[in-house]
């Protein structure tokens, strides 16, 4: 089967309206117990992300496959992204072709939490979005797995000025918390009443592993300790 980079607009619709109408229904049923028994997503934010799954009689490349929206911030709807419920599977995850430097996943859910707080919580992947947003934190959004850039930046900046830096807890994350913090100082941030605040996770955990196995109360702690180690060293 040919892979096609972007879906039309009408064919990114109709595959969403299935997905979301399938993962409730029999054939969604082991797509639902990874999501709420696996992944220990709410059912709210389930529904509120729009989650959906392909299921895998229908003759498309997404079939057999969780399907997950990105919208902007305005709820424009950009592209899909999926991963296969078989963990063997070729092509796992796979999303649409875009521009990812130019979106935060979640972003349209989080902004009011966002405005409201002053703060967002910068995570990478979509899982570690919903994950958290299931525990309260409805502040989180995810760089969709690239680097921070300037223009994700000067987007966040409109609705606050506090950034929290969760990135996972492997060479990877911290490779791309060292990127975020010389952008932040190689374009003199600071001076614009910006904080960009690095969370450190323990070696092997991203956001969504670590809150599972904590909680909430203790990740509310390390962004808290962050904060005070930030404060502390301006």
């Amino acid at each position: 089967m040919a892979w096609v980079k972007r879906f039309s607009d009408a064919d990114r619709e109709k595959i969403l309206r299935l997905a979301k109408e399938t993962l409730r229904s029999e054939e969604g049923r082991e797509a639902l117990n990874y999501l709420t028994n696996v992944r220990k997503l709410s059912p709210q934010v389930i529904d509120q992300f729009e989650m959906g799954y392909c299921p895998e009689r229908v003759p498309h490349q997404v079939s057999g496959r969780i399907i997950t929206p990105i919208y902007d911030a305005h709820n424009n709807l950009i592209v899909l992204s999926t991963r296969h419920l078989d963990e063997s599977s070729d092509f796992r995850f796979w999303h649409e072709t875009f521009s990812k430097s130019l979106y935060f996943y979640g972003l349209n859910y989080a902004k009011r939490s966002i405005i409201k707080s002053r703060k967002a919580i910068i995570v990478e992947g979509e899982m570690d979005v919903a994950a958290l947003h299931s525990r309260g934190f409805t502040m989180t959004i995810g760089v969709c797995g690239s680097a921070l850039t300037l223009f994700q930046i000067s987007l966040l900046s409109k609705y606050c000025s506090s950034f929290y830096l969760m990135f996972d807890g492997d060479e990877a994350g911290k490779r791309a918390t060292a990127s975020a913090m010389e952008l932040y100082k190689k374009n003199d941030l600071d001076a614009h009443q910006l904080e960009f605040i690095p969370v450190n996770l323990e070696e092997g955990y991203d956001p969504d592993e670590y809150v599972k196995k904590y909680g909430r109360v203790k990740l509310r702690d390390k962004l808290v300790e962050a904060k005070e180690e930030y404060t502390n060293s301006v």
